[in-house]
C-alpha cells in the first residue's frame, strides 16, 4: 500500500509539473518518465493480485490473429527490436531456448501475469491521457500515447502472438 501511495503521488507530481512544460523535448522526457511510473502501477497490481487472470476465451487465439495480422501491426518487427537490443537483458525469463519442457507451464503463467499488469498500466495511462486531452494538452497526450503503445500495447500483442506458438 505504501509503494502504491508513493507511485500514485509521484504520478500526480509528474502530471502537475508537466503542465508547465511547453517545448517538445521537455514534454517528450516527462511523458517518458511518467509512462515508466504508470507501468510501476501495473507491476504493483501484478504483485498484489498475482493470480488474477482473464477468462480462458481471452487467451484463446481468435480467427483474425494470424501471422499476417501480427506482421501488419508490426509485432514481429517489435519482437526483433527487443531481441536485438539492450531490452533483451531486462527479463531473461522470457527466453525458452535451452529450458526444460516443464518450464512452459510456468512461463505461460508468468506471461499471463505480465500481460495483466501491462493491461492495467495501459488503463491507468488512458485516464492520464484523457485528463491531458480535456486540458487541451494535445502534445502531452500524444507522447504519452506513443509510450503507452510501445511499453504496454506491443508487449500485450507480443504475448498474444506467442500463445499459439507455445501451446503447439
Amino acid at each position: 500500500l505504501l509503494c502504491y501511495s508513493i507511485i500514485v503521488i509521484t504520478c500526480f507530481f509528474l502530471f502537475k509539473i508537466s503542465l508547465s512544460f511547453t517545448n517538445t523535448f521537455s514534454i517528450f522526457l516527462i511523458q517518458f518518465i511518467k509512462s515508466w511510473n504508470l507501468m510501476l502501477i501495473g507491476f504493483l497490481f501484478f504483485q498484489a493480485f498475482k493470480y488474477y487472470r482473464f477468462s480462458k476465451q481471452f487467451y484463446q487465439a481468435k480467427k483474425f490473429e494470424t501471422l499476417l495480422f501480427y506482421r501488419l501491426l508490426g509485432v514481429t518487427l517489435y519482437k526483433s527490436f527487443l531481441v536485438n537490443s539492450f531490452f533483451r537483458h531486462l527479463n531473461n525469463r522470457v527466453y525458452l531456448k535451452g529450458r526444460p519442457k516443464k518450464y512452459l507451464l510456468q512461463f505461460m503463467e508468468e506471461t499471463k501475469q505480465s500481460e495483466t499488469s501491462h493491461i492495467f498500466s495501459m488503463i491507468c495511462t488512458l485516464f492520464v491521457q484523457f485528463t491531458y486531452l480535456i486540458s487541451g494538452l494535445w502534445e502531452h497526450a500524444f507522447w504519452l500515447s506513443i509510450f503507452s503503445i510501445l511499453l504496454n500495447l506491443y508487449p500485450i500483442l507480443l504475448q498474444l502472438f506467442h500463445y499459439p506458438c507455445i501451446i503447439c
